[in-house]
Order: structure tokens, then sequence, then C-alpha cells
């Protein structure tokens, strides 16, 4: 199965979560949107790393179904922070009793000082909004598994192929609090089932070719005598006659062709949505591996439109800009050569349509 988690998750929460999460945790919108961001790839992450095998996926639906979620509720999530915050309150008990420590374990102090750190919000509403996110993930997994109908091995399939969705998106300071020396290294485990399939497919074209390779000298056998006589005649011909067999020319092998990489760059998003996808992240590589080679410094501008909400529409292309910086930074580009600039705002219409304003352009300095 090929779906990818983090949009589903995204989508699932909406565009008033981070509006809605702030007032309750009292941060701005802004701050509260990039923790966000930060968070769900790591989060997904883990959750994929855990349960990446039928016996992981096994235990990780038994801690599910053992935190009671109520998946109802996410019909409504708005209604969560109602009537007092009680719908709310529950999940963060739930999150803090079972479903934190058996995601992050000793790691989770440290998942709450970066997220801290890297957003701007209090230390207490990163606890808060940690254990607040896992639970909340948990119980759209769950609905995932319920509508799917998922068993342990359909779903350890689906985790283990969540390392192309998460990539780019992932921040390097939480991976690094979560014990892990880069993204790429925190995603590293997931391409285990991915490999033993390979294996698995290159032993069976092994096995075919060697089917093949039996049947081929078989043939071979047959005709050996007549193509050894026929060898012989020719070089008697060759000897008696004073002719010689002209040498073959050589193969001329073509060279693959460059791939190149040009700027400015144009990293496109979902709408709503500040997470980079796998497409968005190649290119990011292919831009980081051009300002490695050449010593570029680069310019980060974020693209937003005019209509609806302009202070959300700014908050969400600042956003977009510093997760495309997170993703050069975690490909080897210096943060000194990475300048973000004040996003520009363009008309909705205009040549290349809507996308143009859902956009994070990276250019030269």
């Amino acid at each position: 199965m090929n779906a990818n988690l983090l949009s589903l998750v995204q989508g699932a929460l909406g565009g008033d979560f981070s509006k809605l999460a702030g007032q309750f945790l009292g941060e701005s919108e802004g701050a509260t949107q990039s923790a966000l961001t930060s968070l769900l790839p790591a989060v997904l992450g883990s959750i994929a790393q855990k349960g990446a095998t039928p016996q992981g996926a096994s235990g990780l639906m038994s801690l599910i179904d053992g935190a009671n979620l109520d998946v109802s509720s996410l019909g409504n999530l708005a209604g969560l922070f109602g009537g007092g915050g009680s719908g709310m309150n529950a999940l963060l008990k739930a999150g803090a009793g079972s479903l934190v420590p058996a995601l992050f374990g000793d790691k989770s102090d440290a998942v709450v000082s970066a997220l801290s750190s890297s957003s701007g919000i209090k230390s207490t509403s990163a606890t808060s909004m940690l254990t607040m996110i896992v639970p909340l993930v948990l119980m759209l997994l769950k609905k995932f598994m319920g509508d799917k109908n998922l068993d342990a091995n359909a779903l350890s399939s689906l985790l283990s192929s969540q390392g192309l969705n998460l990539q780019g998106a992932l921040d390097g300071r939480l991976t690094s609090a979560l014990g892990f020396a880069s993204p790429a290294a925190f995603l590293g485990g997931l391409g285990s089932q991915a490999a033993d399939i390979a294996q698995r497919a290159g032993a069976a074209a092994l096995g075919g070719a060697a089917v093949a390779t039996t049947a081929a000298k078989s043939g071979l056998m047959r005709w050996l005598p007549w193509l050894i006589g026929a060898a012989v005649l020719l070089f008697l011909w060759n000897m008696f006659s004073g002719k010689s067999t002209p040498p073959a020319p050589a193969p001329t092998v073509s060279a693959p062709a460059a791939v190149g990489m040009s700027l400015p760059a144009k990293v496109y998003f979902d709408v709503g949505a500040a997470a980079i996808g796998a497409e968005a992240g190649t290119k990011i590589a292919a831009v980081a591996d051009l300002a490695k080679k050449d010593g570029l410094k680069l310019s980060v501008t974020g693209y937003t439109d005019k209509t609806g909400d302009v202070a959300k529409n700014e908050e969400l292309a600042k956003s977009r800009a510093m997760a495309v910086r997170d993703a050069l930074k975690a490909a080897g580009v210096a943060e000194t050569n990475i300048e973000t600039q004040r996003p520009i705002f363009v008309e909705v219409g205009a040549a290349g349509g809507d996308a143009e304003a859902r956009r994070v352009e990276i250019s030269k300095q």
C-alpha cells in the first residue's frame, strides 16, 4: 500500500488546527504552526520505525487499542478544545500516560527541548503539544487501519514505505534529539523491508538466470563440434590465402547525459501544507549539491496569495521557506550560506496558476 500518511494527517487536522491549538496553549498561531510542522514528521517517523516489521506493527496495534482512542472525535476536532477543554485534557492524559513514553522513551525531554527552541514556544507548551499530537496521530492511524481493514503485515508494509514521504520534511534538530546524526540516518531503518523484497526479487532473478544459462549450455554443446570445425577451416583459409581478418572495431560507449540543475529553482507545496514531498525533496537535494559544488550562497523566498487571511498566508509562506531552509541544511548546505527573505504576495490566477502562490523559490544571493 502506498499512502502518504504525513499528507493524510495534515489534511485531517485542517488549516484551523494551529490556531485552535495556539489558543489552547497560549502561543501565537505562527509559532504553533512552526512547532506542528516540525513535530508531525518526527512523530510519524517514530511510529513508522516502531511498526516497520510485522512484529512491531502488532505491538503498535496493541498500544493503540490499549489507549482506548475514540476515533469519532476526529469528526469535530474543534470540539476537543471546547467545553472547557475537557476533551483535549483527556487526550493529553492519554498521551502523557502511555503513548509518548512508548514512542519516545527517555528521549521525550530532549524532543520537548528541541521543539521549544526550534519553534519559539514555551517548554510547557512544547510538552503539551507533544502529548497532544502523539495520540491524535495514533487516533488517525487507528481510523485509517479500520477503514482499510489492515492487519499487522499490511500495517508494517504501509509504515515501512513512509521514508520517501518524510524525506525533506524532518527537522534535523528533532532527529538529533532522538539520537540520530541526521534526518537521513533517522529514516535509514525504514528501507530494510524494501531491501528484503529487493533481495528476494534478486534471488528469483538469479534463479531464472541459472535456468537460462543451463539451457544455453545445453544448446551450445550440440553445436560445439560444428563451431570448432568452422573455426579451423577459417584459420586454414586465412593462412593459405595470405589474408587476415581485420580486427573488429572497438565498440563506442556513449557517456550518460548529465542531469543539470539551474537556479532559481521552485519548490511547490500542497494547499495549506508546509511539508516537503518526495519530488520537492529530490529537487532540494539537487540544489544543495549544486550549492556545495560551486560554493553558492542561496536565498530562500516563500510566496503566497493576497486572498483570505493575510497574516495566516504570510505565516504559512514563512513555514514553507523555513522547511526548505532546514532541508537544505540537512543536505549539507551551511546555514551561513542560506538567507530567508520576507514572503512575497502574488496575484492568484496569473501565469502558472494558483500553484505559483504555493511555492518557495531558491535563488543565488
